[in-house]
C-alpha cells in the first residue's frame, strides 16, 4: 500500500507539473482556430529560418550598391604636421661656395617645420572585372532567393503534415469517445441482464473490462491530440501557450484537395540552386581572367605646404599650394600564370555542378515515381477502406438491433463493435496517409 501511495504522489506531482507549464492540452478552451493556410501562413511569418533566408536576400541585394560605391570618386584628407629636429645633409659633387673649386660641398636642405595639409582623390574609369562582378553579385542574389524559396516550401511541408497530423488525432480522439460511449452503453445493457439473470458474471466482467480498455483508449487519444497540438504550435513558430486548434476535418480536407498536377521536375530549387552555381563558376573564371587585361583610373591632389623656422601654422606668406592631376594605367605582363591556373580551377568546378545537375534529375525522377506510386496506393486504399466502414456500419446497425432484441451474444456483439471501430480507424489513416502522401509528391513534383 506504501508503494501504490508514493506511485499516486508522483504521478500527482508530475500531471501538475505538465499542466504548469502547458504540456498536456487535451481541452483547450479559448483555442485560435486556423485553416490550413492561415497555419502556414503564421509559420512563414514565425519561423527565424525564413526570417535569416529574407536577411540574407538583403543582404546580397546590398553587394550591388556596394560595387556602385566603387565607382564613385574616392577623396581622402591629409595633414601631416613635422618637426625636423635634425636637417638631412646632402653632399653636392661640386663648390657653390667658391672657396673649393675642386672639391665637394655639404649643405642642408628645408627648415625645421614642414606642415602640409591636402586632398587625394581617385576615380576608376575602366576595370575589365567589375562586369562580371556585378553579374556574379546578381546570381548571387537569386542564389539567395532561392534559397528562401527553399526554406518556405520546406516550413509549408512541415507545417501541412504537422496539420493533418493534428487532425487525424482529433478524429481518433473523436472515435475513442464513440467507443467509450458505446461501451457505456453496452455496460448498462449488461448491468440490466445481469440483475434480471440473463447474463453471466464472467460476460459482466468482459463487458466491464471492454469499458476499461475504451477509458484507456481515450485518455491516450487525448494524449496524442496535445502531442500533436504541441508539433503544430513548434513547426508554426509560435508559443506553447498560444492554443490553437484546426479548423478543418480529414473530409473537408479531402474535398478541396486539387487534382494531382505533372511533375515539373526543372522547376526544384534544388537543380535550378546547381545550375545557378554553375553560371557562378563560369562568371569567376571570366573575372579570374580578367585580371590580366589593363585597368585605367584617374587620379589628382591639391595640397599646401609650409616651410618654417618655428612652429606657427598661421604665419603669413610661408604656405605654398602645390596640386596635380594624372592618369594611371596598369597593364599586367606576367603574373605567374597564377589568373590561367586558378580559371582552370573554376571549369573544373563547373563540371562538377554539370555532374550534381544530372545527378539531382535522376535523383528526382525516382523521387516523383516513388512518391507518385505511394500516392496511387494510398488512393486505393481509401476506396477499400471506405467500402469496409460502410459495410461495418451496416453489420453493427444489424447486429445491435439482433442484440436488443436478445438474438445476438454479447461477445457476438463486441466482436461486431471492435470490428467497426477498426474500420472507422483503417478509413480515417487511409485519409490521413493520402493526404500525406499527396503532399510529399507535390513537394518532389516541384508544385509545393
Amino acid at each position: 500500500m506504501e508503494i501504490r501511495s508514493q506511485f499516486f504522489r508522483v504521478e500527482k506531482t508530475l500531471l501538475a507539473v505538465l499542466l504548469g507549464i502547458g504540456i498536456i492540452l487535451p481541452f483547450p478552451l479559448f483555442a485560435q482556430s486556423l485553416s490550413l493556410e492561415e497555419a502556414i501562413q503564421k509559420g512563414l511569418d514565425n519561423r527565424a529560418e525564413i526570417k535569416n533566408a529574407r536577411l540574407e536576400t538583403e543582404l546580397a541585394e546590398r553587394q550591388n550598391a556596394l560595387l556602385k560605391a566603387h565607382y564613385l570618386p574616392q577623396i581622402s584628407g591629409l595633414a601631416d604636421l613635422r618637426w625636423n629636429t635634425q636637417l638631412q645633409t646632402t653632399i653636392l659633387p661640386f663648390d657653390i661656395t667658391g672657396n673649393n673649386p675642386e672639391g665637394t660641398t655639404t649643405v642642408k636642405f628645408g627648415l625645421p617645420f614642414n606642415n602640409t595639409f591636402g586632398l587625394d582623390a581617385t576615380q576608376k574609369i575602366l576595370d575589365p572585372q567589375t562586369k562580371y562582378t556585378r553579374q556574379i553579385n546578381n546570381t548571387q542574389v537569386e542564389s539567395r532567393r532561392l534559397a528562401l524559396e527553399q526554406q518556405r516550401t520546406a516550413v509549408r511541408q512541415n507545417i501541412t503534415e504537422a496539420y493533418y497530423r493534428t487532425v487525424f488525432d482529433r478524429e481518433r480522439l473523436r472515435l475513442a469517445e464513440a467507443a467509450l460511449d458505446r461501451a457505456k452503453e453496452n455496460l448498462a445493457i449488461a448491468q440490466t441482464r445481469l440483475a434480471a439473470g440473463t447474463l453471466l458474471e464472467n460476460d459482466f466482467d468482459r463487458v466491464r473490462l471492454d469499458q476499461s480498455n475504451a477509458e484507456l483508449a481515450l485518455r491516450k487519444a487525448r494524449q496524442d491530440y496535445s502531442l500533436a497540438i504541441q508539433a503544430l504550435q513548434y513547426r508554426m513558430g509560435v508559443p506553447q501557450n498560444n492554443l490553437i486548434e484546426p479548423s478543418q476535418t480529414l473530409p473537408e480536407i479531402l474535398a478541396d484537395t486539387a487534382a494531382v498536377s505533372p511533375p515539373d521536375i526543372a522547376a526544384r530549387t534544388e537543380i535550378r540552386a546547381e545550375v545557378l552555381n554553375m553560371t557562378l563558376e563560369a562568371l569567376n573564371e571570366s573575372r579570374e581572367l580578367a585580371t590580366r587585361r589593363p585597368t585605367l583610373s584617374a587620379y589628382g591632389n591639391y595640397s599646401a605646404l609650409q616651410l618654417s623656422e618655428t612652429f606657427n601654422p598661421f604665419k603669413s606668406g610661408t604656405w605654398y599650394p602645390f596640386n596635380y592631376i594624372g592618369l594611371r594605367l596598369n597593364v599586367p605582363i606576367f603574373d605567374g600564370r597564377q589568373a590561367r591556373l586558378a580559371a582552370g580551377d573554376y571549369r573544373i568546378r563547373q563540371q562538377i555542378s554539370k555532374n550534381t545537375v544530372d545527378q539531382l534529375e535522376r535523383d528526382i525522377t525516382y523521387e516523383v515515381q516513388e512518391a507518385l506510386t505511394t500516392l496511387y496506393q494510398a488512393r486505393l486504399d481509401i476506396a477499400n477502406t471506405q467500402a469496409n466502414l460502410e459495410l461495418a456500419q451496416q453489420i453493427a446497425a444489424t447486429d445491435k438491433f439482433r442484440y436488443e432484441k436478445n438474438v445476438l451474444t454479447q461477445t457476438e456483439l463486441n466482436a461486431t463493435q471492435t470490428t467497426l471501430q477498426n474500420a472507422e480507424t483503417n478509413y480515417l489513416t487511409s485519409v490521413y496517409n493520402y493526404l500525406v502522401a499527396l503532399v510529399r509528391y507535390r513537394r518532389a513534383a516541384g508544385n509545393l
